[in-house]
């Protein structure tokens, strides 16, 4: 953040927020031994029409590309 303060894209009206998935695990046996059990979880994403267990990227950016914050959650949270 503070070398995206520096630049003139920080000051822009405009701010876009999207999610992705971050899939942790494909198989069952390896959800069972995975470290992110308590993180992670199953959720769907439409656009790319499929369940998946992991986690889910939430980014925050200009229209420049210049990323501003970023959280991971939970996939069954609610992304509003």
């Amino acid at each position: 953040r503070t070398l995206a303060r520096d630049t003139d894209l920080w000051h822009d009206d405009v701010w876009i927020v999207d999610s992705t998935p971050v899939e942790c695990a494909r198989s069952r046996p390896t959800v069972k031994r995975s470290a992110l059990a308590g993180w992670a979880g199953y959720g769907y994403c439409p656009s790319h029409s499929r369940f998946f267990w992991g986690l889910r990227l939430h980014l925050l950016c200009t229209p420049g590309g210049l990323p501003i914050a970023w959280a991971l959650a939970n996939p069954k949270a609610d992304e509003r």
